[in-house]
């Protein structure tokens, strides 16, 4: 007969799992279920803890603490501080006598099923009880070795990001930021919890879809290097996964980052990058819009006027869902109103770099262009739904318009063009927008001063000083 363990040995655990295996509660389900019901009576409706996070918290994986509310709901679930219960404290495993002393009494079971939360039993002190300890462990262990996760885990995490994507250009980029951020949170954990090869190909669409809105809000922001690392990490994510669309489109948002930060030349090899996975149709079409705006900041009109040309024959020759990042929609569709607009800033920009160079007749050819290319740009925006419009899009639209006709000398026709960007929200005056309306100023000051100079230069000032996105305490340098 066997009497007991020779010896005893020691290890470590955190107090919390000692009290969440002395209620019974160590699988996730049980744990989870009570955990959002002491949140809710602590008026902290709709927090929960995800599987992964609950099992650093057993583990003692945790550098700190939690955040302040789950500390909160912790606290009140075990009468325990927070730094108590995630304190590793020893844990004895002793030795066990053998079946001739295994307490079965009934005061043994009572204590066992007993709902009192006050009754803690860290160390096994019978077979039985080491018998369901070791249970509790294979459960764990079943749940990490899981390797794919429910389908409809994935199907909401894809309903969430397709939502976002949608609505982006219709919201401020300073609410969609910590939204698109929490997000990719929760992609990344899911990702931490499948070695399914399908699912983790989705997983990394969509956080390279995420970090393209991410560089896209940053640029919103003015946070052109950080806008450069999303586009970056989302580069990675397509080329990984050979999604061309994406990595196409990544690219696209380094070059965009680039020109915006002043730094064109550094575009250029962006653009070329992304020309390197061979897009076509609507994604060679943007690229292709991307890489006239760099010309444009290099001050190049003919390298400007061949890049709009080729950016209108790919879209001509695109072919029905050619494009695979359509479906996403809203930020991720490439369509007219955004070609036609990214036309008209390029031939812009190159009148603005190269104003004291050309001749009338020239300066008069590319105010045409940018005319034409912006009421085209409108034209197609207000024939579309109201949700499908974007105010912010639309702005950048009647400010090129309203630059070309102060080029033009025309001072009561750009203010009058101006008026309904002047409504726009504070919160969507975008970097972008702001950077537009910097170049007003220009043309602006070579005019005589006249009333209407005057009130148009009083309208740009109120305008850029009621942005909060300029009012951000700027990043570091």
């Amino acid at each position: 007969m066997v009497k007991g363990w020779l010896g005893m040995e020691q290890a470590e655990e955190t107090h919390l799992k000692q009290l969440v295996r002395a209620r019974n509660l160590l699988p996730y389900k049980l744990f989870v279920r009570v955990y959002e019901k002491a949140a809710n009576a602590a008026d902290l409706q709709g927090l929960t803890v995800e599987r992964r996070q609950y099992q650093r918290w057993l583990s003692g994986e945790l550098k700190g603490l939690p955040n302040i509310d789950a500390c909160q709901v912790l606290e009140a679930m075990f009468n325990c501080p927070a730094q108590q219960l995630f304190t590793k404290v020893p844990v004895a495993v002793v030795p066990i006598p053998g079946p001739d002393v295994i307490d079965v009494s009934p005061t043994y079971d009572a204590i066992r099923s007993a709902p009192d939360p006050s009754v803690i039993r860290p160390i096994p002190t019978s077979l039985h009880e080491l018998m369901m300890f070791a249970a509790e462990q294979s459960r764990e262990s079943a749940a990490l070795a899981e390797t794919a996760l429910g389908r409809s885990a994935l199907e909401v995490l894809e309903a969430d990001v397709t939502a976002l994507a949608r609505t982006y250009l219709s919201r401020s980029p300073i609410a969609m930021f910590p939204m698109i951020t929490a997000l990719r949170d929760r992609v990344e954990d899911k990702t931490r919890q499948t070695r399914n090869p399908d699912q983790l190909r989705d997983l990394s669409l969509m956080n390279g879809l995420l970090c393209s809105m991410l560089a896209e809000a940053c640029i919103d922001l003015g946070e052109h290097r950080m806008a450069t690392d999303h586009a970056r990490a989302a580069w990675v994510h397509g080329n990984n996964i050979g999604h061309v669309p994406l990595a196409v489109w990544a690219r696209g948002m380094q070059a965009t980052s680039s020109y915006w930060n002043d730094c064109p030349n550094d575009a250029l090899v962006a653009v070329r990058r992304g020309e390197e996975h061979q897009p076509t149709g609507v994604a060679a079409a943007r690229l292709s819009s991307i890489r006239a705006r760099t010309w444009s900041h290099l001050g190049n009109p003919e390298q400007t006027l061949q890049a709009v040309r080729d950016a209108q024959d790919a879209r001509a020759s695109a072919q029905e869902g050619e494009d695979d990042l359509e479906y996403v929609g809203g930020l991720f569709v490439w369509d007219p109103v955004r070609e036609e607009r990214c036309a008209s800033s390029a031939f812009l920009e190159v009148v603005q770099r190269r104003h004291t160079e050309l001749d009338p007749a020239a300066l008069r050819h590319l105010t045409d262009l940018i005319l034409d290319h912006a009421q085209r740009a409108l034209a197609i925006s207000q024939a579309a739904p109201p949700e499908e419009r974007s105010p912010i899009v639309d702005a950048t639209i009647l400010l090129d318009m309203s630059t070309a006709r102060l080029l033009l000398g025309d001072v009561a026709a750009a203010h009058a063009t101006l008026r309904p960007v002047l409504t726009l929200p504070e919160d969507m005056r975008t970097i972008p927008i702001l950077r537009r309306l910097k170049g007003m100023r220009v043309p602006l000051a070579r005019m005589q001063e006249t009333r209407a100079v005057h009130e148009l230069a009083d309208d740009l000032v109120e305008f850029a000083t009621g942005s909060t996105i300029r009012a951000l305490p700027p990043g570091p340098s």
